[in-house]
């Protein structure tokens, strides 16, 4: 039980409020991924640089669907 709880869960945040997030790589701007973790037994938000989109950067991730 306590892997489930643990696992990544990821959905791409709105850019109301938050900075453009740029890849490390190429310096494309990339999606803000919002993940939780967990902190003191609650569960917090974490918002992150997303995969890069861009097809000639080396962390390069195609898009699902």
């Amino acid at each position: 039980m306590a892997s489930e709880e643990q696992q990544a869960h990821e959905t791409v945040a709105p850019q109301a409020g938050h900075e453009q997030r740029m890849c490390p790589a190429c310096g494309s701007p990339v999606d803000t991924v919002v993940r939780r973790r967990k902190s003191l037994g609650i569960f917090v938000p974490e918002w992150v640089p997303g995969p890069c989109r861009n097809p000639d950067c080396p962390r390069y991730a195609p898009s699902e669907g």
